[in-house]
């Protein structure tokens, strides 16, 4: 057998790398130009490039994102830039989601977009296994 099934981990990365690529080449060749919604429930290790893919995807009105390690100033941030018509969205993050307060104090661009991307927002989930109120706080306050 080869290298990729003895080593679990490689085999997991691989995995995860495989289906950005399909889905990096559905979203090129245009089929998720029209797409209104998505639910994506996976752990996907390299979240940046997952998020391109889902921030090319312009007419998405629902979202829901569960069991991803995100962290919710920059990532939630693009996704709210990205996607104008986004007005539901749906949360369940890991808990070892980051937060970083003093960036989000100190960068008032980010700050604004993330308050605007809420104000957007008609129904707004979060589940997170740690309290996640001095993250919404931290964004209106």
């Amino acid at each position: 057998m080869d290298r990729s099934l003895k080593d679990k981990s490689y085999y997991e990365e691989q995995k995860h790398v495989n289906r950005l690529i399909t889905l990096r080449r559905l979203v090129d060749g245009g089929y998720f130009q029209s797409t209104r919604q998505v639910i994506v429930d996976s752990e996907w290790p390299s979240i940046p490039r997952f998020c391109r893919v889902i921030c090319s995807m312009t007419n998405l009105e629902k979202l829901e994102l569960l069991h991803l390690k995100m962290t919710l100033t920059e990532d939630l941030a693009l996704l709210f830039q990205s996607c104008p018509k986004l007005t539901e969205l749906h949360l369940r993050l890991c808990d070892s989601n980051r937060f970083d307060r003093q960036m989000l104090e100190s960068n008032e661009e980010l700050l604004s977009e993330l308050r605007s991307g809420f104000e957007r927002l008609r129904f707004f989930e979060l589940k997170w296994e740690i309290n996640s109120w001095p993250v919404i706080q931290g964004i209106f306050t």
